[in-house]
């Protein structure tokens, strides 16, 4: 007969399995208070948009499509909020995917009448440019003369009041890039010396580790980590959203995962002092 060690290593996986699964929905369908500290990386962007010009424009800029909308798409919402409570004007724009441009569009369409943003007056859609490089340097020199018109209404922006005293990047009081890629070598590279405006950064988890230099530094003023990321904002924001509820179940998650090791390794040993005594 199987010793209680040689079975905590032989777990049958369809039993984890259904407790991942319990945890998951009980974790999303019942509120359960777990403590939640907000980090500096998020305070850093939250501060940011605290001290932005609001006679300056705001970029938002994304590159994520629905493979990775669980992280960006929270991200996205939380930081658009952020700038349509304290009043400031700004502008989507979208690299690498053109989901991005599609899915931003609907996070800042939807939260527009809340706040009582219109379109062209409050805030605007840039649309997808496929050539980041050759986009960024443009707009370095001057943002109308590069990107020409916007996308939802196809017309030239110098039409449209937000972009009135809006030259180039002296003109920008805030910079985000949301996104599932690196974008953010361009965005430091070609702009970040040509303005004051702080850059922040809304990666997914597994690309966060690669950022704490940048952090560090100070090239990026603050960042959101995943959804993680996400839930910290809405709770200095005050809200209790999705991504709120979202994070119980990824932190009770990790609890069975650490579970799970800590009974495999106690199994290992104590098989290992079994079989030196036999």
């Amino acid at each position: 007969m199987s010793s209680f060690a040689e079975n905590l290593q032989n777990i049958d996986r369809r039993y984890l399995y259904l407790t991942l699964l319990l945890i998951v929905v009980i974790g999303l369908l019942v509120p359960i208070p777990l403590p939640l500290a907000v980090g500096p990386q998020a305070r850093g962007v939250y501060d940011a948009i605290e001290k932005a010009d609001p006679r300056k424009l705001a970029i938002v800029s994304t590159l994520w499509s629905a493979s990775t909308q669980g992280e960006n798409r929270p991200q996205t919402r939380v930081i658009i909020e952020h700038l349509m409570r304290r009043k400031l004007k700004f502008a989507l724009i979208a690299f690498g995917d053109p989901q991005s441009t599609i899915l931003a569009y609907e996070v800042a369409d939807e939260l527009a009448p809340k706040y009582g943003y219109k379109y062209g007056r409050d805030w605007i859609n840039f649309g997808f440019r496929a050539d980041i490089a050759g986009t960024l340097k443009g707009m370095v020199r001057n943002i109308e003369e590069t990107l020409k018109q916007d996308t939802k209404e196809r017309k030239p922006l110098h039409q449209f009041p937000i972009m009135k005293g809006i030259r180039n990047f002296d003109d920008v009081g805030f910079i985000a890039e949301v996104s599932a890629s690196a974008n953010y070598v361009s965005w430091l590279g070609l702009v970040a010396g040509s303005t004051d405006a702080p850059f922040c950064y809304a990666p997914t988890s597994v690309m966060a580790p690669e950022l704490y230099t940048y952090i560090d530094s100070g090239q990026i003023a603050g960042m959101l980590f995943g959804i993680k990321g996400a839930a910290e904002y809405e709770r200095m924001l005050g809200i209790k959203g999705f991504t709120t509820r979202a994070i119980t179940p990824v932190s009770l998650t990790l609890i069975l995962l650490f579970v799970l090791i800590g009974l495999g390794n106690y199994g290992m040993f104590a098989s290992r002092r079994q079989g030196g005594k036999a």
